[in-house]
C-alpha cells in the first residue's frame, strides 16, 4: 500500500476532528431539545441549557466511552442535572417549591442521549470490522504475541497486525503469521512503509520519546499495552481496553488537540485589536527611539521559531546599534553601557516588543510560547543542553511560561528550556490565560515581560 503523506493525514485528521465535534454538539443539542418537547420545558430555557450541558456533559463525559453506555451514564445524568438545575435556577424557570420538570427533562434527555450513542456505537463497531486500522506491534516476548494473536482473533476491535518488532529476547515468529523485521531499528521505518494508523508498544517502549512524538505528528497513533502486574497501572487510569489489555494512549502534542485551532484565531483577533488600539502609543515610542538614537528604530533580527524555521521578528530598538555580526552573536542581556533612558524605560515597560504583534498576525509567533532565540544560540544551546530543541515543537510568542517566572535576560537557559517544555506538554488555554494575566501583572510592575 502507498504510505500517505504527514501532511495529508493531518488535514484529513482535522477535517475530522471538525465534523466530530460539529456532530457531537448537535446531536447532544438534538436529544436536549427532544427532551424539553417532552417535558414542557420552553424553547428559550432549553436553549439556554443546550450551552451548559455541552459544557458539563460533553467535556466530562466524551463520547469515547460510547461503546459501553452503562459505564457513563450515571456520569452523564449527574453532569445533566447539574447543566439544568442551574438554568432553572439562572433563569428563574421553576417557580418556588419543589418542582420535577428539570429532573424528567434529565432523565429524558439521558435515555435519548443514551440510545443515540449506542446506536453511534453499533455503527463504529461495523465499520471497525469493515475498515481496521493497519497496526505495527513492538512486542516484548509473550506479552506482544499475545496482542498480536487476539487482533487476528477479533477483528471487532479493527486493527490489523501486519507488522511484529520483535524488542524483547524471546523469539516471536512461531505461529504468528506476520512479517517480522530483522530488528528494532527498523521500526520507524516498517510504520511508515506500511502507512499503519496504529502503533501498539507492548511492554516498555523501545523509541525515544522524540520518535513517538514524530510519529504522532505524521499522523499515527500511539498507544501503550502495559504488561499484565505492570506497575504503572497503579498510577495512570487507562480509559481503553482491548479485550482484557488495558490501554494508554500517547498524550497528542499541542497542536494536535481540539482547542489548538481557537488559539490560532484568538491570536489573530486579539494582536489586531491591540495593534488598532495601541498604535498612538507605538508611534510616540518609535518617535522616542528615533530622538534617542537615531534613524532605524524599527529592529529586524533573524530568529528561530517553530520547527525550528527561521523568520524576522520585529522590535522597537532600544540598544545602540551594531555591526550585523555582534547583533547575531553576541549575548545583550545586561549590556546598560548600550542603552539609554528612553531605551531602558522601553525594555522595563516591555512596550519594545509591541511590533512582534505584526509576526503574531503574519502567524510566525503567538501571543504566548517559548521565546525565540537568534540562530547562533539555538545551535549553541541546542548541543549544550538536553532537550532545548524540544522547544520548537510549537510556535514561539511574545510572553511565555519562563519569562513570568522571571527568567529573562541572564538567566538559567537550561530552566528556561525546562519551563518551556512543561508549557508545551501542558498546554491548554487555561495556561495561556493564566500566562496573559500574570504578564500583565509584570507589565504594571514595570518588571517587563
Amino acid at each position: 500500500m502507498r504510505p500517505v503523506p504527514a501532511s495529508g493525514r493531518r488535514a484529513r485528521q482535522a477535517l475530522r476532528g471538525l465534523a466530530r465535534n460539529s456532530w457531537v454538539f448537535c446531536r447532544e443539542g438534538a436529544c436536549l431539545l427532544s427532551a424539553a418537547a417532552l417535558t414542557g420545558w420552553t424553547t428559550t430555557n432549553t436553549l439556554v441549557a443546550i450551552t451548559l450541558v455541552y459544557a458539563l456533559v460533553v467535556l466530562i463525559t466524551p463520547p469515547r466511552s460510547s461503546t459501553a453506555v452503562l459505564r457513563f451514564a450515571p456520569g452523564l445524568l449527574v453532569a445533566a442535572l447539574c447543566a439544568l438545575s442551574l438554568e432553572s435556577w439562572a433563569c428563574a424557570s421553576v417557580p418556588a417549591g419543589p418542582s420535577t420538570t428539570w429532573l424528567l427533562t434529565g432523565v429524558a434527555y439521558v435515555v435519548l442521549t443514551s440510545l443515540v450513542r449506542g446506536a453511534e456505537a453499533a455503527r463504529a463497531a461495523l465499520l471497525r470490522r469493515s475498515r481496521p486500522r493497519r497496526t505495527v506491534i513492538v512486542a516484548e516476548g509473550e506479552h506482544g504475541m499475545a496482542l498480536a494473536q487476539m487482533l487476528q482473533r477479533c477483528p471487532e476491535y479493527g486493527m490489523e497486525p501486519v507488522a511484529v518488532v520483535d524488542g524483547g529476547e524471546a523469539g516471536v515468529e512461531a505461529g504468528s503469521g506476520l512479517p517480522l523485521p530483522a530488528s528494532p531499528a527498523d521500526c520507524l521505518q516498517t510504520v511508515r512503509r506500511s502507512a499503519a494508523s496504529v502503533l501498539l508498544l507492548a511492554g516498555r517502549p523501545t523509541l525515544s520519546r522524540a520518535e513517538l512524538q514524530d510519529l504522532d505528528r505524521d499522523g499515527c497513533q500511539v498507544m501503550f499495552a502495559p504488561e499484565p502486574g505492570d506497575f504503572v497501572q497503579d498510577f495512570v487510569p487507562t480509559g481503553q481496553e482491548l479485550g482484557s489489555f488495558p490501554l494508554l494512549a500517547l498524550t497528542p502534542s499541542a497542536p494536535r488537540r481540539p482547542w489548538w485551532t481557537v488559539k490560532r484565531v484568538c491570536d489573530v483577533v486579539l494582536a489586531s485589536l491591540l495593534l488598532l488600539l495601541c498604535a498612538p502609543v507605538l508611534v510616540a515610542c518609535l518617535l522616542a527611539a528615533w530622538v534617542e538614537g537615531g534613524r532605524g528604530v524599527l529592529f529586524r533580527q533573524v530568529r528561530i521559531g517553530m520547527n525550528g524555521r527561521p523568520f524576522e521578528m520585529l522590535k522597537i530598538r532600544t540598544l545602540k546599534q551594531t555591526s550585523a555580526h555582534d547583533s547575531a552573536t553576541r549575548w545583550a542581556a545586561g549590556e546598560s553601557t548600550r542603552t539609554g533612558p528612553i531605551g531602558g524605560f522601553l525594555r522595563r515597560t516591555s512596550l519594545d516588543e509591541l511590533p512582534q504583534l505584526w509576526n503574531v498576525v503574519t502567524g510566525r509567533m503567538s501571543l504566548v510560547g517559548p521565546r525565540p532565540e537568534r540562530p547562533y544560540f539555538v545551535a549553541q544551546f541546542s548541543r549544550q543542553i538536553p532537550h532545548y530543541e524540544r522547544r520548537h515543537r510549537v510556535p514561539v510568542g511574545i510572553t511565555g511560561w519562563a519569562q513570568v517566572h522571571g527568567l529573562r535576560g541572564d538567566t538559567s537557559i537550561a530552566e528556561r528550556a525546562r519551563l518551556d517544555n512543561y508549557y508545551i506538554d501542558k498546554w491548554s488555554p487555561i495556561l495561556d490565560l493564566k500566562i496573559i494575566i500574570r504578564t500583565i501583572g509584570c507589565v504594571f510592575r514595570l518588571g517587563g515581560a
